[in-house]
């Protein structure tokens, strides 16, 4: 009888010690995940905020693009009138010197 009290001890003894491992082994896993988990919801909320300021940016830059755009079609319009204007004068003057090669005859 003693021995089947001394084994159920050990036995007993090695149960409870491996329900302890087991216990600190399944805590640690558990922690582990959930840092992992915190790590990765934290890096998507970096990443969200990132594209959205990008975004954002992008926005920005596209509106000044189209103003851009507006801006340099009036300057061409503005240069093709001042092409004319310069050729009206060249001719004008042109005629008051005697001709295209200010040569008098």
């Amino acid at each position: 009888m003693t021995d089947i009290v001394g084994t159920a001890e050990v036995v007993g003894g090695a149960c409870l010690f491996l329900l302890l491992v087991y216990r600190q082994v399944r805590t640690g896993a558990r922690d582990a995940w959930r840092e992992v988990a915190e790590s990765q919801t934290a890096l998507a909320e970096t990443q969200t905020a990132r594209a959205e300021a990008l975004d954002a940016q992008v926005k920005t830059l596209i509106a000044e693009v189209r103003s851009l755009r507006l801006e340099n079609e009036a300057l061409r319009i503005e240069v093709a009138s001042l092409r004319r204007e310069n050729s009206e004068l060249r001719e004008h003057i042109d005629n008051l010197i005697g001709g295209p090669r200010g040569d008098s005859e």
